[in-house]
């Protein structure tokens, strides 16, 4: 009999471990945002590149958008640490418009799975050392109940050559 009782716990954590792997999740803890790894970008001297960061966010939890609708709440940042390659432009996705019962007025958010795009302009002189880009993504999540305080998931993007 607890032969049985081991092996039908021992069954479930591999069920439960294989339906959170199925569904892509990759949280840990308490944490509420995971960076999707990301696939190496390839850069060419005297072009740009855009490089896509994909982040899924916990059911049940939003992060405040690039431009929240308070100002007392912390806005999402993507910034780089790649003093080689110049940046241009960080593009945030269209934030949801949603109210909670908290807020007089509805906030904007990001929820499920978005997509930040940074465009980078590659020097002509561009070091065959660089093999990685670096960043940081500082964000504030929230639930229907409470917010958390803000958080800061490092980034970091594989280098290709053509």
């Amino acid at each position: 009999m607890r032969l049985r009782t081991y092996s039908s716990g021992l069954l479930l954590v591999l069920l439960l471990q294989v339906a959170a792997g199925a569904s892509g999740q990759t949280f840990r803890g308490r944490q509420t945002a995971s960076l999707v790894p990301p696939l190496p970008v390839k850069i060419e001297p005297g072009r740009e590149v855009v490089v896509p960061i994909q982040i899924r966010i916990r059911t049940g939890y939003h992060i405040n958008s690039d431009k929240p609708a308070e100002q007392y709440l912390i806005p999402t940042r993507l910034t780089w640490n790649t003093p080689v390659l110049k940046l241009k432009d960080v593009t945030y996705p269209k934030a949801e418009t949603v109210s909670y019962a908290f807020s007089e007025e509805p906030l904007s958010v990001f929820s499920d799975t978005i997509t930040i795009k940074s465009a980078f302009e590659v020097p002509p002189g561009v070091p065959a050392s660089l093999t990685e880009l670096a960043g940081q993504l500082r964000y504030q999540a929230c639930n229907d109940k409470a917010c958390l305080p803000p958080a800061t998931l490092d980034i970091t993007v594989p280098v290709a050559r053509p």
